[in-house]
């Protein structure tokens, strides 16, 4: 599927009374999951459906995203693009480690 096809059907979900804040919100909350099922996996052992529900929180975050990219009126498939060619970037001056988002 195609981000930008992604993101109007994941739109067509939203509830009329969510906002900027709530995607926001909701982004950190379901990052939050996705580094609790690692934190669960390291203490408790890697389960047989680890990947599996990984993958379900991590599509939760793709939908905040998405909402806080529709939000600002951004498309998804610009954002993907953008950071492509800022990696690209960086990785042509040897800069893909170290700090700063201006690198």
């Amino acid at each position: 599927m195609h981000f930008d096809t992604y993101q109007a059907k994941a739109m067509s979900f939203r509830k009329e009374s969510a906002d900027n804040v709530y995607a926001l919100l909701g982004l950190m909350e379901e990052a939050g999951e996705v580094a609790g099922k690692f934190s669960k996996m390291r203490r408790d052992g890697k389960t047989d459906t680890f990947v599996e529900d990984v993958k379900k929180e991590l599509g939760d975050v793709l939908w905040m995203v998405a909402a806080i990219a529709a939000d600002l009126q951004l498309h998804l498939s610009d954002i993907a693009e953008a950071n492509i060619v800022k990696l690209d970037s960086r990785k042509q001056r040897n800069a893909i480690g170290g700090n700063g988002d201006n690198r």
